[in-house]
């Protein structure tokens, strides 16, 4: 009798814990996760530690992915202009542990060579499915990637903007930093990936997209996407700087603002490759009262370099990126260079400038880019079809620029008198304006070996007065007859 009883406990304490193992083990593809994203930080780097903050006491108690979808870069000289290029965001990236990213059209803005450079040093893989690169300066990028975190697997789709250069599909940067590389147009190629979560075995597909939110019928955007395709589970987008928590087709569209102001964070429930439930949580961290201090001691190491902090100038009217920014800048470069006139576009003027001391980083906030400084000798009918058949706005100084009630552009002296379409005219420019629109330019008369921001420093440093512009608006953009 004692030894059946023996034996039927014996089978009770096998079969107890096995019974309790089966009933609290997830099966594999169920569970929860959190993805975390930014975008469009364009080098800020100050709140790099309150997303290490928060993400590693997230990965404390759960599954975590963390992700951008592009423009890593340009927009903080501390990062633009370090000795390698770009390198404090990756550092910074790498040490909070990010797994991902998605090439914005930023990130060629340094040219190729440095863009591998930081690929290389980065410790999380960059996508992009809708370029080919041909270039022995920049390796050819994996399309997708699929991250396991936890018992979830997420296949990741990554593209790019190609809205830069009317015509070439490239992306929105320098057309001289993508040479040999190869882009299409993202609405062309995702069909491709319709099975690619099936072909994967993944829980969920997830576009990482540079492509902005919103676009015109004949572009491909994160709207059109998800109307046009459907299959994919959520797209984490980027390039238009905007907050999105939308729903098209079924498919969940997000964007976290820019410059580091936000961090956003989705919370999935998957079962069997589906979404059961989906939470979007925006965190400011601006406000966000906690850091991590070892990562807080690294940023401030970045901050503090003190050849960005010299004085070379002064301020007495506070400045707006929006005007009168446009017309310091096109003055600054038509003095340096000594031309007739100057001409800026406003898409490379990136900051106000505030009231009091200029220092050397105040003119890099204002240009960031890195372009050079080029003088052309065109005559005013050159410069009329180039106004007139683009249509796009310039800041300009050193001409009055209008369209007259026949819609004819006038371009006139200072003094008020119209030039002739005959008259030939020195123009101040920047590399970047010749590169999209070469049918309008012949070879540079004059190429200044500076940037467009080294002339500004070298102008301002040399003035005699102050900077005044309380009232400025030299803006043209042909708009035809009235």
């Amino acid at each position: 009798m004692r030894s059946n009883f023996q034996g039927i406990l014996l089978v009770l304490l096998v079969l107890i814990p096995l019974s309790f193992s089966c009933e609290n083990k997830k099966s594999k593809g169920e569970g929860d996760l959190t993805v975390f994203f930014i975008n469009d930080n364009h080098s800020q780097i100050d709140n790099f530690s309150k997303i290490k903050y928060i993400v590693d006491e997230a990965a404390a108690n759960g599954d975590i992915i963390i992700v951008s979808s592009g423009d890593m870069f340009s927009g903080n000289p501390l990062v633009d202009f370090y000795s390698e290029k770009g390198y404090p965001v990756i550092d910074l990236m790498n040490r909070t542990g990010f797994d991902l990213a998605t090439f914005g059209n930023h990130e060629f803005d340094y040219g190729q060579e440095v863009l591998q450079d930081r690929i290389d040093q980065a410790e999380f893989e960059i996508i992009c499915a809708n370029m080919t690169s041909e270039s022995p300066l920049l390796e050819q990028p994996a399309a997708s990637v699929t991250i396991s975190s936890g018992d979830i697997d997420v296949c990741f789709v990554g593209v790019i903007e190609t809205n830069g250069k009317p015509g070439d599909f490239i992306p929105s940067t320098h057309p001289g930093k993508v040479e040999n590389i190869v882009f299409t147009d993202a609405g062309e190629m995702l069909e491709n990936y319709r099975h690619i979560k099936e072909e994967n075995n993944s829980d969920l597909l997830i576009l990482l997209s540079h492509l902005g939110h919103d676009c015109n019928s004949d572009e491909t955007c994160d709207y059109t996407v998800a109307r046009d395709f459907p299959f994919f589970d959520a797209i984490i987008g980027g390039h238009s700087h905007s907050i999105q928590d939308t729903t098209i087709s079924g498919v969940h569209i997000y964007q976290s603002g820019s410059y580091l102001n936000y961090l956003g964070k989705i919370s999935f429930t998957v079962k069997d490759k589906h979404i059961l439930n989906e939470e979007f949580e925006l965190i400011d961290l601006n406000e966000y009262p906690y850091r991590d201090e070892e990562l807080q001691t690294v940023i401030d190491e970045y901050d503090n370099n003190p050849a960005f902090s010299e004085v070379i100038g002064y301020n007495e009217v506070y400045m707006t990126r929006k005007r009168t920014v446009g017309c310091f800048y096109t003055d600054a470069l038509r003095e340096y260079a000594g031309t007739d006139m100057s001409i800026q576009n406003p898409g490379g003027v990136r900051a106000d400038l505030d009231e009091g001391d200029i220092s050397i980083m105040d003119i890099y906030r204002v240009d960031p880019f890195g372009n050079g400084l080029l003088r052309y000798e065109l005559t005013v009918n050159d410069l009329k079809v180039f106004f007139r058949e683009t249509g796009e706005g310039f800041y300009y100084s050193g001409v009055n620029i209008e369209t007259d009630q026949y819609g004819h552009v006038v371009i006139k002296d200072e003094q008020g008198n119209a030039l002739q379409d005959d008259h030939r005219i020195s123009v101040a420019i920047n590399d970047y304006i010749p590169m999209v629109y070469e049918d309008y330019f012949p070879d540079p008369a004059e190429d200044y070996n500076i940037t467009t921001a080294e002339a500004m420093i070298e102008y301002v440093r040399n003035l005699s007065e102050p900077l005044h512009y309380e009232s400025c608006s030299r803006y043209y953009r042909y708009s035809g007859p009235e």
